[in-house]
C-alpha cells in the first residue's frame, strides 16, 4: 500500500532511476558538503573540541579535588587520631595523680593516726604511773599513820585488828 502510494499514478514512479536527477543530486551534495566543511565544519569541530578539552579539564578538576579531599581526609584523621591519644594520655595522667594523692591521704592518715595512738598510749602509761604513784603515796601515808598509831599505843592482839580494819575503812573511803 505504501508503495502505491509512493508510485503515484504512474506505478513506481519515485522509485525509478533518473540519471539526470542523479548527477544534479551529487553536484548539490557536493556544493553542501564543500560548504558545511568551509564555513560550518571547522566551527562544529572547533566547538566539539573546546567542549571536549573542557570535559577533560573538569574531569582533572575533579580528580584533583577528589585528591586533596583524601588528603585533606587523611590529615585529619591524623590529627583526630592524634587528639585521641593525648586524650587517653590526659586522663591516664589523671588517673595516677590520683591515685598518687589517695596515697599520699592515706599515708598521711595512718601517721596521724599512729602519732594519736602513741600520744593516747603516753597519756594512759602517764596516768597509770600517776594512779600508781598516788596509790603508792596514799599507801605510804596509811603505812605510816598506821605505824605511827602503832607506836603510840602498845598494841594487843585485838586492838591490832581493830586497827586494820581502821584502816582498811579509811583506805576504802579514800577511793
Amino acid at each position: 500500500m505504501m508503495l502505491e502510494y509512493l508510485a503515484g499514478e504512474g506505478g513506481l514512479a519515485l522509485l525509478d532511476m533518473n540519471p539526470g536527477l542523479v548527477i544534479w543530486t551529487f553536484i548539490v551534495f557536493g556544493i553542501v558538503l564543500f560548504l558545511l566543511s568551509r564555513f560550518a565544519w571547522k566551527p562544529i569541530a572547533s566547538a566539539l573540541d573546546e567542549r571536549a578539552n573542557q570535559i577533560h579539564a573538569d574531569i582533572q578538576k575533579a580528580s584533583d579535588l577528589k585528591d586533596d579531599a583524601e588528603r585533606k581526609l587523611a590529615e585529619y584523621m591524623q590529627k583526630l587520631d592524634s587528639l585521641k591519644e593525648e586524650g587517653h594520655a590526659i586522663i591516664n595522667e589523671a588517673q595516677e595523680d590520683a591515685r598518687k594523692l589517695k596515697d599520699q591521704m592515706l599515708a598521711e592518715a595512718r601517721t596521724e593516726a599512729d602519732a594519736i595512738k602513741g600520744r593516747a598510749l603516753r597519756e594512759v602509761g602517764l596516768a597509770r604511773d600517776e594512779a600508781l604513784r598516788s596509790i603508792h603515796d596514799t599507801v605510804a601515808e596509811v603505812a605510816t599513820a598506821v605505824a605511827a598509831r602503832i607506836l603510840d599505843k602498845n598494841l594487843k592482839a585485838s586492838d591490832h585488828a581493830d586497827l586494820v580494819q581502821d584502816t582498811l575503812k579509811n583506805i576504802n573511803s579514800l577511793n
